[in-house]
């Protein structure tokens, strides 16, 4: 046994060693035997307190790590609006028929049920569930289109800083979940959507459009060559005179069906390859009245070192990591209209005009699809749906829109108009059928928020190492040192198990030989 003592012998010797010429405060004491029992005991305890103490701090920084990996914080750099797209507006006619056009359909008729789902009237459509198409023209979407009010109509002044510009050269046709509407400063389809048949989405009558369609997004923005007139156009300046004015006609003398309660217009603004939610989310612009929207914008960016951080912890997503099916570019808006879109072609095998087309061969809801369209309406929640919006993350790069909205009614009679369109009109009609709305900036900059690490590997590293050191003096030369003592550590343990084996096998070959002579003498 003598071979066990010597190596507890050279094993203490080594960490006596050790403990007395340690760079850690306070362990050398530990095991001077020079000092009072009661000073060693002291410091033992202190080290093993502070450690205590440092371990536990550690060991919180690491889990506020974990739990929030991602902060947002405002950006240090301000951005200017003229180096960002001037926002997207939709402007939809709350009137959704034009009475000249839908007065003489008669009741129970094919065009008679679209009409009901155009005025978004509950009606029993189970009636015409085995009506099919008179021809490939006889779709929801051109009938929509053959009885709203046009843009051309409804929009009859338009100026967009300081230059007047014809409406039909800067507004599209384009159907959203409110109807037929008309859409400024959005996406061109080639760049917002995958599929080749993107008309489907986009009903513009492209006439006199000088402008060239050019690409964007927020996360790489405008690309470096542009032509000299282009789209999405750029914010001009500050103030009414550098946004965008127009004059509404709401013609209410052929007013059939409203969206609403009343009379006049409802006003959307967002980013140029979002999806409007015009229905839900829309603003109403009153007749008689003129609207201004003031706009503050925010734009939000991300770091690209947060890309390494799981999606479920930073909580968003960088364009260029998810693809959809229809859209080229990812927002949540986008992933949620698709989702919506799964939604109604897994309830009524068909999507509905003004959802994402997101398989190329399916069937746009018509009017055989209206009573399961009104049941799927009446629902919109299943698990499957919830699974999928929840997937549909904020984007890392982000444009959004706060409009601040104020109106003030037109003058009285005998009090002149500003806007040369009114002069040959009555007080009377201004006051029953026009409008006049303004979009403008009031800050020259965009206020920005920027996503990065809470911690990264070197804050990381100093806040533990700090905590550390504070506690208990740790540094890197322990770890050096704490090698070095492992070194003889092993080497005990490795002797201390082979001399056991070692001393096991001579026991068994003892026996092996005592049995043996046994078996001799027998």
């Amino acid at each position: 046994m003598s071979w066990r003592v010597n190596l507890f012998k050279v094993l203490r010797t080594k960490v006596k060693e050790f403990l007395r010429n340690t760079s850690l405060p306070g362990l050398k004491y530990v095991w001077d035997n020079s000092l009072p029992h009661w000073v060693q005991f002291y410091f033992g305890a202190v080290f093993v307190l502070s450690m205590f103490v440092a371990i536990n701090q550690s060991l919180n920084v690491f889990n506020k790590w974990q739990s929030t990996p991602v902060i947002m914080g405002k950006s240090a750099r301000l951005e200017r609006i003229q180096n960002s797209p001037f926002p997207a507006i939709t402007l939809c006619n709350m009137n959704k028929a034009k009475y000249s056009k839908v007065s003489d359909i008669k009741t129970g008729s094919l065009d008679y049920a679209m009409l009901q789902r155009t005025c978004y009237q509950k009606i029993d459509f189970t009636q015409y569930q085995n009506i099919k198409p008179r021809s490939k023209n006889d779709t929801f979407a051109n009938f929509m289109v053959s009885v709203s009010p046009k843009c051309e109509e409804m929009i009859i002044w338009c100026q967009f800083g300081p230059t007047q510009r014809p409406c039909t050269d800067i507004f599209r046709e384009f159907f959203v979940d409110e109807g037929l509407c008309c859409v400024f400063n959005l996406l061109h389809p080639y760049y917002l959507y995958k599929h080749d048949a993107s008309y489907v989405r986009d009903y513009t009558t492209s006439k006199g459009i000088t402008e060239i369609a050019v690409d964007w997004n927020p996360m790489t923005g405008y690309p470096k060559s542009l032509p000299a007139a282009y789209y999405p156009r750029r914010s001009i300046g500050v103030g009414v005179s550098n946004g965008l004015q127009l004059v509404l006609n709401g013609n209410i003398s052929d007013y059939y069906c409203s969206s609403t309660n009343g009379q006049g217009f409802k006003v959307l603004l967002y980013n140029s390859i979002d999806q409007p939610h015009m229905k839900e989310s829309g603003l109403p612009s009153m007749l008689g009245h003129e609207t201004n929207y003031r706009i503050v914008p925010r734009s939000y960016s991300a770091i690209s070192s947060i890309r390494s951080i799981a999606r479920s912890k930073r909580q968003c997503i960088f364009s260029d990591e998810q693809e959809l099916l229809f859209y080229r570019y990812y927002t949540r808006r986008n992933c949620e209209a698709e989702c919506d879109a799964l939604y109604f072609h897994r309830l009524c095998n068909c999507i509905p005009h003004h959802l994402p087309l997101i398989y190329r061969n399916a069937s746009v809801c018509f009017v055989q699809h209206f009573a399961c369209l009104a049941r799927a309406e009446a629902q919109l929640v299943d698990g499957d749906t919830n699974a999928c919006k929840e997937l549909c993350l904020a984007s890392c790069h982000d444009v959004s829109i706060f409009p601040d909205q104020f109106a003030i009614p037109f003058s009285q009679s005998g009090v002149g108009l500003r806007n040369k369109i009114f002069q040959n009109l009555s007080i009377d009609y201004i006051r029953e059928n026009m409008a006049v709305v303004n979009f403008y900036y009031d800050n020259d900059f965009i206020h920005g928020y920027v996503r990065s690490s809470y911690t990264g590997p070197t804050e990381y590293m100093s806040l533990t190492g700090g905590i550390m050191s504070l506690m208990f003096g740790f540094s890197v030369v322990f770890i050096a040192e704490l090698i070095h003592i492992l070194r003889y550590v092993i080497q005990f343990l490795f002797c201390f198990v082979f001399l056991h084996i070692y001393q096991l096998l001579h026991y068994i070959e003892f026996v092996f030989v005592f049995l043996y002579v046994c078996s001799l003498q027998i």
